[in-house]
Parts: C-alpha cells; structure tokens; sequence
C-alpha cells in the first residue's frame, strides 16, 4: 500500500507542476501489473481508482517495474512519504 500511497502523491505532485508526459517506476511489481492490466486487489482499490483517474490527464505516462536493487533510494523516499502522510491525518 505504501508503494501506491507514494504513486499517486508523486502523480499528483507531477500536475502540479504541469508534467504532461511522465514516466513511473515501481519494484512493487503487484501495483505496476495492476495498473497495466487495470485490475484490481482488495488493499489498493481506492488507490488504484484514484491513480487510473489521474492517469487521464498526462498526454503521455507510462508505469514499469524495476528491480528493487535498483531503486533502494526511491524507497526510502517513499517510505519518508507514507510516514508524513500517515502523521499528517
């Protein structure tokens, strides 16, 4: 869940500052195949509601999975931003 918390903050964030094409990178391949395959699972339905809806206003985004070795940084990162968020209720 926190891997979907932090997509959609970060496509938020992306409008905001008026990205129109944009490309997401995830090592939870669960979130990334069911955004691809626009499917659903119990923990992340309203996440993933939310992420096909902002999905529509980028003229171009793309979502893949990468290899969590890969992106140790990024999920400190976003692990900092589901602990501000869980603060901030």
């Amino acid at each position: 869940m926190a891997e979907g918390l932090a997509l959609r903050a970060a496509m938020e964030q992306a409008l905001v500052l008026d990205y129109n094409q944009i490309s997401f990178e995830s090592d939870s391949k669960m979130l990334v195949t069911a955004i691809l395959e626009d499917s659903s699972y119990a923990d992340l339905h309203g996440i993933l509601s939310d992420i096909k809806t902002l999905k529509e206003a980028f003229t171009s985004v793309s979502f893949r999975w990468v290899n969590r070795d890969s992106v140790s940084s990024v999920d400190l990162l976003a692990k900092q931003t589901l602990n501000a968020f869980v603060l901030n209720l």
